[in-house]
């Protein structure tokens, strides 16, 4: 990633925060994460690193399992899940009050099969109304901890939808095996979101998407209550809401 302009900036920030952290050794930060955005973070570590001399390890399972470690205590210096995720673990007591930062919104896509037809989905009635013609559709399964399958099966209870899509839905083992169904003609449309699409193959993104599914997902950071370096690890999470990180993340399927 190129730094430059306002990433320079960002960067100038985070490193004026290492700085008063103190401290002649370099300090060792550990991440618990999501799988989503590890693509981003991966990008975005080494000019962090650089900028600041601190080494970051990003340790990354699915939202339920991450969820659970952080419950359990898990040692570590921060995590980055949802901010819903964030809020529940905060209201436990398994994060740091004061620590959350926001650090990217995910929207949540549609796929068809690469050369097939694209419904107009622009708006939330136009996506209603396709959702209900469609023949079958795929999404990941909510009870496995998905935060964009958990999205959309609470949009569908609230448009009052659930019950007539149940039939013709498959629901996956994450986001990037639903759009592998649609690739493979096994289902017609894929719903999630756009961060665990980008990888897939024989797909094709439908656009313009309607408001029900833009920038749904919050994704945020916090601090664990055991953290060994937690000024070192703000000044991570800092700098993933910083204009520094806004490039990587939206090559990643993310908005800042």
């Amino acid at each position: 990633m190129s730094i430059n302009g306002t990433a320079g900036l960002g960067l100038g920030i985070v490193l004026g925060l290492s700085l008063m952290v103190g401290g002649s050794s370099a300090a060792e930060i550990r991440v618990l994460t999501t799988l989503n955005i590890r693509p981003a973070l991966d990008e975005l570590v080494g000019p962090f690193e650089r900028a600041t001399g601190n080494h970051v390890t990003l340790d990354s399972k699915p939202a339920a399992p991450t969820m659970a470690r952080v419950a359990a205590g898990e040692p570590g210096d921060a995590v980055i899940h949802s901010r819903l995720t964030l809020d529940r673990l905060l209201r436990g007591g398994k994060i740091v009050q004061g620590s959350i930062v926001d650090v990217a919104h995910a929207s949540i896509g549609v796929v068809v099969k690469a050369g097939a037809p694209k419904p107009d989905i622009a708006t939330d009635e136009k996506l209603k109304s396709v959702l209900l013609a469609a023949p079958s559709l795929a999404y990941p399964d909510p009870a496995q901890g998905s935060m964009g399958g958990n999205y959309l099966a609470d949009l569908f209870e609230r448009w009052g939808i659930a019950a007539a899509l149940k039939p013709k839905t498959q629901l996956a083992a994450g986001g990037a095996p639903a759009a592998e169904l649609v690739a493979k003609g096994e289902a017609a449309l894929a719903i999630n979101q756009i961060a665990e699409f980008l990888p897939v193959k024989g797909i094709e993104f439908v656009t313009p998407l309607p408001p029900a599914l833009t920038r749904k997902v919050v994704m945020a950071g916090a601090i664990l209550p055991a953290a060994r370096e937690p000024k070192a690890a703000m000044a991570w999470l800092k700098f993933l809401a910083s204009p520094a990180a806004a490039a990587a993340l939206r090559a990643h399927g993310m908005e800042p």
